[in-house]
């Protein structure tokens, strides 16, 4: 595929109606990017030069390199001194507003997802999740924490934390190969509704970003989520890790203030719960 190239720095002057609309710079911009966002360049593969690109674009460098430098920017390639500029790994568009399973969702955007069980056992509720579950401190609860991951890359590090009285023999369920999701609600009939998630920057643990085989000192996503029966019994607490590098979160937002409260709100107890119209649902 050979890219239309933009209309050379000559034919454009200050003051013309195409310098007025779209300046030089954008079209080299948009047209790498579309290239990248079509595959032309894979994960980590290296890019023309850019005096290559200037030659393509009949360009000046210094335009290429403010085209570079915004793409840069919005990570969606890399630079490297002295090495060249490669293409970033696409991260991983995800929609906040939506419940499903991890499996689903990867699937559906053709992500090759895989599961890798870190630790399953009976134990004590975390101080967090007990609050956001609703249950004495000390309770039993059932905690798995495992690796997620898309076109075999780690995604995610989750820990989840499910009431011990709600799952009784949890520990016999094939929690690896089968969705958590769907395991709630064919085997104990407590299908989830709606849920409640913060999402925060945080900078992983280095056992967290090993893990996840990234750089302990590059900052990651915190999300945090209890999910909720029709009926607004507490089932599952769950945190996730998520690699910055990997993923972009996506929020639609409205004037309404009850679909407001549904995109902002969490676990902080001054939330007030969004009116019945505005629940996420789970997605089938």
């Amino acid at each position: 595929m050979t890219p239309q190239p933009p209309k050379k720095e000559s034919d454009e002057t200050p003051g013309s109606s195409t310098h007025k609309e779209v300046p030089l710079y954008q079209q080299v911009y948009a047209s790498v990017r579309a290239d990248l966002e079509a595959g032309r360049w894979g994960p980590d593969a290296a890019m023309p030069t850019e005096r290559e690109f200037a030659t393509q674009f009949g360009c000046s460098l210094i335009t290429v390199r403010r085209a570079l430098d915004e793409l840069s920017r919005e990570r969606r390639i890399v630079r490297k001194r002295g090495r060249g500029t490669f293409a970033s790994s696409t991260p991983v568009d995800r929609d906040l507003l939506v419940l499903t399973s991890f499996t689903d969702e990867m699937t559906e955007r053709q992500l090759s997802p895989k599961t890798v069980m870190v630790s399953l056992a009976l134990a004590e509720a975390s101080p967090a999740a007990a609050f956001g579950l609703g249950l004495p401190a000390g309770s039993a609860v059932y905690r798995l924490e495992r690796v997620r991951f898309a076109a075999d890359s780690p995604l995610l590090l989750e820990e989840v934390e499910l009431p011990a009285h709600l799952f009784p023999g949890f520990l016999e369920k094939d929690i690896e190969h089968r969705s958590l999701y769907d395991i709630m609600a064919t085997d104990y009939e407590l299908e989830v509704n709606h849920a409640k998630e913060t999402v925060e920057p945080i900078l992983p643990t280095k056992r967290e970003a090993s893990l996840l085989e990234q750089d302990a000192h590059q900052p990651a996503m915190q999300l945090e989520l209890v999910s909720y029966v029709a009926d607004g019994t507490a089932v599952e607490y769950c945190r996730s890790v998520v690699r910055g590098d990997r993923a972009r979160y996506h929020l639609e937002m409205h004037r309404n203030r009850a679909t407001l409260a549904l995109v902002r709100g969490g676990l902080d107890p001054r939330w007030n719960p969004p009116s019945k119209d505005h629940k996420g649902e789970l997605a089938q």
